[in-house]
């Protein structure tokens, strides 16, 4: 028997390794489901958590639902120590497709003063807002 010959007819012979692929496939499928197991356990626990961190969080201090509003007077403290008192919120500024804009600021926070006249702030300037 030449020695070439027992190569070619375990090549030839597609039966012989036939074993060997269905176990490899046995081996992949529950290396994916192993997988999409550990996704599937990791989203679902995260979400628990979530819940029972936002419930006892909830039982000590409840959700306010309640937001400035535009029409009312509040007094706007700066992270400067700047006030503006008495002024009214008219809301947010957007910069559209063409407008001029400075850079980074986008979104500015528009009051109105007393004296009529708007005031634009960034929103990271405000430390805090008090209504009157």
């Amino acid at each position: 028997m030449r020695p070439d010959s027992r190569i070619e007819r375990e090549i030839m012979n597609p039966v012989a390794d036939c074993g060997k692929e269905s176990i490899m496939s046995e081996v992949w499928a529950v290396i994916v489901g192993v997988i999409l197991f550990m996704v599937v356990w990791g989203y679902v626990s995260s979400k628990l958590k979530a819940r029972k961190r936002r419930e006892s969080r909830e039982k000590s201090l409840p959700f306010v639902e309640d937001n400035v509003r535009p029409g009312v007077l509040y007094n706007v403290c700066l992270n400067d120590g700047r006030r503006f008192e008495g002024v009214q919120l008219v809301g947010c500024s957007t910069t559209e497709d063409g407008q001029f804009s400075f850079s980074g600021w986008e979104g500015m926070l528009v009051l109105k003063g007393q004296n009529g006249k708007r005031i634009f702030l960034k929103p990271s300037a405000v430390r805090y807002i008090e209504e009157i």
